[in-house]
């Protein structure tokens, strides 16, 4: 008699509703044709050694600055214990552990005089000589990182980020990138450094951990464990589940130049039940809040690109500020009807041209001689906009006809009868920014601003392979924010020292 095999554990996934229509081909149009060349890969960026990284962090004068406007020096008489050393010491510290990997080696580097003489000449350099002379002949011990990060640094941490994205937005702006006043792209090719492109991350804490005590179930033994007090699971696209804290993060680079990314805007969103969590924004809220004051600072982006987390109640109010918000077009979307075209000819003829929507552009329906239903993609001439209080954009499209082509302009951006709601179904009556994209996705021009996309991925990638087995040192979303502000410190400190205005984008 034969054992019964153990089944293995599978997960269970989603699976995939096979349509019951049909999509054309993509017609040649103004977003591109299917002959037009790839674009091609950039410069690969060269590498930068530790010194190199750690110099162009103390070259920055705004380091400085936002000290100044964030952490104030502690009063003479002040009740606890002593710091031991200036606050911007501490957020140089904080800055530097993305480049040694963790806090107890940043300790380590800093009392040897290799790595705090130059502490000291950037001090020196920024802060004048006499300041330089007060310091002391080492760098901070853990210990006293440990008690400034608790007590200080994560109880200014608002302030910290706010006045550091408003730095980092002027260093964009200083070196040319979102400039309004020299030359620009169309609104369907904008040029690179008009283009902010974002995405959130699920940041692994120090501990795997989600108990604080587990029980060995062979000796008994019960072990405590240090739980990240507001990491929890959530599920990545592609259905991966992770653990970990969330991030998002905002950026603009300059085309085909290596190190020449500024980070934006960093934040803490929520990915638990509001319940659970009611401080913090959804991810969507979180990028429309963000996105509207950078607009506000930048009025020189033409477009914004993202992933399919942001959903058409988010992209409507982004295109009403007068951008391109590209994502792509959301999975399980059926085709939704838009309007009836008619034209008559004479007293009794006429034609009729029944339009849909279908895969983040207008179509045409018809039905095959086998009863399926087919959507034949429209031609786009030209992506329209119109400048009011808030801008609208059109696609005018060309309708072919036996009896000669039609000319359309359609609405991309949500109006005022869209937001109306349905008596019958107590709902919106048409989701105008979720059916529609001012670039459809399968388009070169839709590809091109997917590849713009794709640099918020490697600028995660890069976050969390600064630190030891990819985990944030810190426990917390607040620290862990105040980690990722410092890592964005780095970054942007080095886009700035090798490269004051890039190549191209003087005003």
């Amino acid at each position: 008699m034969t054992t019964t095999k153990k089944r293995s554990r599978r997960t269970k996934g989603k699976t995939t509703k096979a349509h019951d229509w049909l999509v054309g081909p993509i017609p040649d149009d103004v977003f591109g044709s299917a002959s037009d060349p790839a674009p091609q890969p950039g410069p690969q960026a060269p590498p930068l050694a530790i010194d190199e990284r750690f110099e162009y962090l103390l070259s920055n004068p705004d380091l400085f600055e936002a000290v100044r406007q964030t952490l104030p020096a502690r009063e003479p008489g002040s009740v606890g214990r002593p710091p031991g050393y200036p606050p911007y010491i501490y957020f140089i510290f904080l800055c530097a552990i993305s480049v040694f990997g963790s806090a107890r080696s940043t300790a380590r580097h800093l009392q040897r005089d290799l790595w705090w003489n130059p502490v000291r000449e950037a001090v020196r350099k920024h802060m004048g000589p006499e300041e330089a002379d007060s310091l002391k002949q080492t760098g901070p011990s853990l210990s006293q990182w440990n008690y400034f990060f608790k007590n200080h640094l994560k109880t200014h941490m608002a302030a910290v980020r706010d006045a550091s994205r408003e730095l980092w937005i002027r260093q964009a702006l200083d070196m040319g990138m979102m400039a309004e006043s020299r030359s620009r792209g169309s609104w369907i090719r904008p040029e690179r450094d008009q283009v902010i492109h974002g995405d959130a991350t699920v940041a692994k804490p120090p501990s795997k951990q989600t108990q604080h005590v587990t029980v060995d179930k062979t000796t008994g033994e019960k072990r405590r464990h240090r739980v990240d007090p507001d990491a929890s699971y959530t599920t990545e696209g592609g259905g991966r589940r992770v653990y970990g804290n969330k991030f998002l993060s905002l950026a603009v680079r300059v085309a085909r130049t290596p190190h020449s990314r500024v980070i934006l805007a960093l934040e803490s969103i929520r990915h638990k039940t509001k319940s659970r969590d009611p401080e913090r924004e959804d991810e969507g809220t979180a990028v429309v809040r963000l996105m509207h004051h950078l607009l506000s600072k930048a009025p020189g982006v033409r477009a914004f690109t993202y992933d399919t987390a942001l959903r058409g109640v988010h992209r409507a109010p982004l295109i009403a500020d007068g951008i391109v918000v590209f994502t792509r077009q959301h999975g399980g979307l059926e085709p939704h009807s838009l309007q009836r075209y008619e034209k008559r000819y004479g007293k009794d003829e006429k034609c009729s041209h029944d339009l849909y929507t279908a895969e983040g552009r207008v179509c045409e329906r018809h039905l095959t001689v086998d009863g399926e239903t087919y959507y034949t993609p429209l031609a786009v001439e030209e992506l329209e906009r119109r400048k009011q209080k808030k801008s609208r954009f059109y696609h005018r499209l060309v309708i072919p006809c036996s009896r000669g082509d039609h000319e359309l302009r359609i609405r991309v951006d949500e109006t005022k009868e869209d937001r109306e709601i349905d008596p019958s179904s107590k709902k919106q009556r048409f989701n105008r920014a979720e059916h529609l994209r001012q670039i459809p996705p399968n388009t070169p021009a839709g590809r091109r601003l997917l590849g713009f996309r794709q640099d918020s991925e490697s600028n995660h990638s890069r976050f969390d392979q600064a630190y030891p087995h990819e985990r944030v040192p810190a426990y917390g979303a607040n620290a862990g924010l105040l980690i990722y502000i410092g890592y964005a410190w780095v970054n942007n400190s080095i886009t700035r020292a090798l490269g004051q205005r890039p190549f191209g984008l003087a005003a």
